[in-house]
């Protein structure tokens, strides 16, 4: 991969781009294709490859020998639309006036593999939308195959559906070592080919895994397996397949989200499987993994063996009470804060699922539990901000929900949900500054109910120590019930 390049020192580079409309679609220059002869079907048109007997290179064109797209010039063109060319017509010029010299877009494929260093404006024509995301999307150039697919950063939500085949300048840029072509500052130009079916490339987990994925990143491929086993649920709404070998491929969450649609993924959770997973090759977080467009990518889903305990998708409001928070921790930017909840349900709960917001009450901002816990009734369970290498305390938590939702110090609530509805929220806590570091703040042990905590009169500071990392006390009862008394 290239050097890292940050965003901000494109601005001035991009700005020189021209701004305008491409007037017709351009056929894609492939670095590699299918031999001579073969096809390559899309929606709308059909790809053949041919030889050009002046020097064996393999070039693209449209079976309509009409379109205008074959990269000549129709009889009856004027000079003035021959690229290079004038009256006179340049020196090299043939006997038509046509320049022979002509010029080359970008590809994909230069991007991928280094011709084209990072920082460099580039022209890159007849690409195909293989995913689209709320600030970009992936495309692909026609033939695939290695280094064939980038990602394609727009800053604002792009209007292009996957299967359009697009014109893009931008510049070519490293951004948390994904390569990209950034177009925040240049031009998408769609050309009006739409629908374009691209297969994507069958490739094994040993291609992928550990860090082995470079050759395939933004390429829309496909894994297989009998099934494909989720071996892991590391949290932030991913998780991990393998095959028979031992390789694992991480699934992202990027495009596609299937703890979003439980109905749909019934008793998902390890051992749950699917017959392969197709989708673009991202990297993230120091990670190549496979980002599924839609259910359809997730093909023959097959659930795991199910949860014990009742799903926290089948409870209802008052089942899960919030009865503590400490949102005002004395680890460093508050990334130890947690919440105490009360199981009030009269049943015992699997806590894998629930989310945990704020009062925003964002999908994009909340916790997720993926672990399978089960908290039984008239219990508490501590689930902490954060992960165990960030947890200063002796008590350890029932759970971690990851780095959001952050409690602010100035005022705000705590919720917790399922998929589709608030089972629990909190009443607002006060802005105190300093008089509440390191103290939680608790819920009268006689308003135990989800109605009774949504007033602040039944909230206060706790009084009691119960410990003192770095050898300051905090105050407050996690995992118990709360001193009496508000």
């Amino acid at each position: 991969m290239n050097g890292f390049v940050y965003r901000s020192i494109f601005a001035s580079m991009l700005a020189s781009l021209a701004v305008g409309c491409v007037d017709e679609p351009m056929q894609p220059r492939p670095a590699d294709g299918p031999a001579d002869g073969e096809e390559m079907t899309t929606g709308i048109t059909t790809f053949s490859t041919m030889t050009d007997p002046t020097n064996g290179d393999v070039t693209a064109s449209a079976g309509d020998e009409d379109s205008g797209t074959d990269g000549g010039t129709d009889e009856g063109d004027d000079e003035s639309t021959t690229s290079g060319s004038d009256e006179s017509g340049d020196e090299g010029d043939d006997e038509t006036g046509t320049d022979t010299a002509e010029v080359e877009d970008d590809t994909i494929y230069e991007i991928q593999d280094g011709t084209i260093p990072s920082g460099t404006e580039v022209d890159v024509r007849g690409v195909i939308v293989t995913g689209v995301a709320n600030s970009g999307f992936f495309v692909q150039e026609p033939f695939g195959g290695e280094y064939g697919g980038v990602y394609v950063y727009t800053e604002t939500p792009p209007t292009v559906l996957v299967g359009d085949e697009v014109d893009l300048r931008g510049i070519a840029a490293e951004f948390g070592e994904l390569t990209e072509i950034d177009i925040s500052r240049g031009m998408v130009s769609p050309t009006g080919v739409q629908d374009v079916i691209l297969s994507p490339a069958p490739i094994a987990l040993s291609e992928i895994s550990g860090g082995a994925g470079e050759p395939w990143e933004g390429v829309l491929v496909r894994i297989e397996g009998m099934p494909l086993s989720v071996v892991a649920l590391p949290g932030s709404s991913e998780f991990d397949v393998g095959g028979a070998g031992p390789e694992t491929v991480r699934i992202d969450n990027f495009l596609y989200n299937v703890f979003d649609v439980p109905e749909t993924y019934v008793d998902f959770g390890v051992d749950a499987g699917f017959m392969a997973i197709n989708g673009p090759l991202n990297f993230n977080g120091g990670e190549f993994k496979v980002a599924p467009r839609s259910a359809e990518d997730l093909e023959g889903y097959v659930p795991g063996p199910g949860l014990a305990g009742t799903s926290v998708e089948d409870l209802v409001p008052g089942d899960l009470v919030i009865t503590e928070l400490m949102y005002d921790p004395g680890c460093s930017s508050d990334t130890c804060e947690w919440i105490e909840i009360y199981n009030a349900s009269g049943l015992e709960v699997n806590l894998f699922g629930l989310r945990i917001q704020d009062s925003a009450l964002s999908e994009a901002t909340q916790g997720v539990i993926m672990d399978d816990l089960l908290l039984a009734d008239g219990e508490y369970a501590v689930l902490a901000r954060g992960d165990a290498a960030g947890w200063p305390y002796a008590v350890a938590p029932t759970a971690y929900y990851g780095s959001n939702p952050g409690l602010n110090n100035t005022g705000d609530f705590a919720v917790l949900a399922n998929s589709t509805e608030v089972l629990d929220q909190t009443a607002t806590y006060p802005n105190l500054g300093a008089a509440d570091d390191g103290i939680s703040w608790k819920l009268d042990p006689t308003m135990i109910d989800g109605v009774a905590n949504d007033m602040a009169a039944n909230w206060c500071l706790s009084t009691v120590v119960f410990d003192s990392p770095g050898g300051n006390d905090e105050l407050g009862s996690p995992g118990a019930a709360n001193e009496a008394g508000c």
